[in-house]
């Protein structure tokens, strides 16, 4: 199943970046994380750290889950590297999804979330001959994504 592209001697950084996002997010496809991600991938985030392609497939679809609509826009991609060292790549992105079901603040809201703001900085480098995303950094506008999963009377709203 794998594209000559995840193969070739040096990656088209971009594609990747593009064509993994969207089978992802915007198809929901998200056992491609196996194809995309190495099996001991290392997730940084507000929430804490996530080790491995199994903990990531659950928490993407846990967060589809709470918004299974979720749109994921590309704004911009900006990177650099070379094939023996891997890529370091940044994905600015927004996300626009509406909180119908439960999440760790409670149950669905109802409430959308628009253009939420974030970063994606990650680490590709060649695993077996394939490329794959080993580690990644996530930032995010948490307090936008907590203020649609809560009650507008939560103190959250305040700021």
């Amino acid at each position: 199943m794998t594209e000559d592209w995840q193969t070739a001697d040096e990656l088209d950084v971009e594609r990747m970046i593009e064509q993994s996002t969207h089978e992802i997010w915007d198809e929901k496809l998200v056992g491609k994380i196996y194809d995309y991600y190495a099996d001991d991938v290392l997730v940084h985030g507000a929430g804490g750290d996530i080790q491995g392609s199994e903990a990531l497939v659950e928490d993407t679809l846990t967060r589809l889950n709470a918004f299974p609509e979720t749109e994921m826009n590309i704004e911009k991609v900006i990177w650099e590297g070379n094939p023996e060292d891997g890529y370091y790549t940044s994905m600015v992105r927004t996300i626009t999804a509406e909180n119908t079901g439960p999440t760790e603040y409670g149950p669905a809201t109802g409430k959308t979330m628009e253009d939420n703001l974030g970063i994606a900085n990650c680490l590709i480098q060649k695993v077996d001959g394939v490329w794959k995303y080993v580690e990644e950094w996530i930032v995010y506008d948490k307090i936008g994504y907590i203020q649609a999963c809560t009650d507008d009377d939560d103190p959250i709203h305040d700021y």
